[in-house]
């Protein structure tokens, strides 16, 4: 799409035609795609972290050989990198269209990826700990909510780009709405995932309960073979990886919903302290937890790729 023609606007030089020959020593930001300079040495951090966090998951895959959890890691983090690379580079091109799209079209959909490392690694817990705890079978969890993911993600990038580069504000403003739409069921997904997961946790505690009151009227000792380090243990790290980024990734959706409801102009959509802490930063601490306690350390290399879908009949 060609650029915007800006020829008589208020405060543009009489020589300059298309929004794309501006530069930022002497026109506004008012025309830019944002009102501010992205932040050098922020988002050179952020950047770096997530830079050094693609290593780690490297490193990770080959002591655990955990495919598809290092898989979508590492295409979040790419995406992450390539994101931040671009706010960077916006700082040059602060009137081109491109950088913009592409910086906001990666940070957008990069935690679809994150949250994916959640649908794969709850289908392995289901499969060990029983599928008939579940209201949906270990497939139905991975396929469901990471095609839900990505629609909403799609719809949202999309919609998005249009919305950026419309050359009327209802066009713009018609495309946000969908835009913002695309966040709403995004965050309708992530909520109704954590509810099913705290049933299913639920249901198994209760069955556990069952079964050791069974063994125990029959004199049967409790086995803890088949638990993950023990269930106490497993229900730990749980706590730890699965509510947390749930709940974080949650938030940040939100903040996107309050961000752009009123569209790419907004107050809220141009400040860079909250995007850096409510987006930036909420991602960061999700990817530090799910690194930090990478689930090959609680399955065994034998025990992922047994309770995927290669190891089920009836998933």
């Amino acid at each position: 799409m060609p650029a915007a023609n800006v020829t008589g606007l208020e405060g543009v030089a009489s020589n300059i035609t298309f929004l794309d020959q501006c530069t930022l020593e002497p026109y506004s930001l008012n025309y830019a795609s944002l009102r501010y300079i992205p932040n050098l040495g922020a988002n050179a951090a952020f950047g770096g972290i997530f830079v050094i966090s693609l290593v780690a998951q490297i490193i990770l895959w080959f002591s655990y050989r955990t495919h598809s959890y290092t898989f979508s890691m590492i295409c979040g983090l790419i995406l992450e990198v390539v994101g931040y690379a671009f706010r960077i580079a916006m700082r040059n091109h602060m009137f081109k269209e491109g950088p913009f799209l592409i910086q906001i079209i990666c940070i957008t959909i990069a935690p679809v990826f994150f949250t994916s490392t959640l649908y794969l690694t709850l289908s392995r817990v289901i499969a060990h700990y029983g599928i008939y705890n579940s209201r949906l079978s270990p497939k139905a969890y991975t396929i469901g909510f990471i095609t839900s993911d990505f629609l909403a993600l799609v719809l949202q990038s999309a919609s998005g780009a249009v919305a950026e580069t419309a050359n009327d504000r209802a066009t713009s403003k018609a495309w946000t709405n969908i835009m913002v739409g695309g966040l709403v069921f995004q965050v309708a997904s992530q909520a109704v995932f954590s509810a099913l997961a705290a049933e299913f946790f639920w249901k198994v505690k209760a069955d556990r309960k069952h079964i050791r009151s069974t063994n125990w009227a029959y004199g049967v000792p409790e086995k803890q073979a088949g638990d993950i380090d023990g269930f106490e243990d497993f229900l730990k790290w749980f706590h730890v990886l699965l509510k947390p980024v749930s709940g974080l990734i949650l938030v940040r959706s939100c903040f996107h919903v309050a961000e752009l409801v009123d569209g790419f102009r907004s107050k809220l959509a141009n400040d860079e302290v909250l995007f850096m802490t409510l987006e930036g930063g909420i991602i960061i601490l999700a990817m530090l937890i799910l690194t930090v306690f990478y689930p090959g350390r609680y399955f065994r290399r034998e025990m992922w790729k047994e309770s995927g879908w290669s190891g089920l009949r009836n998933g």
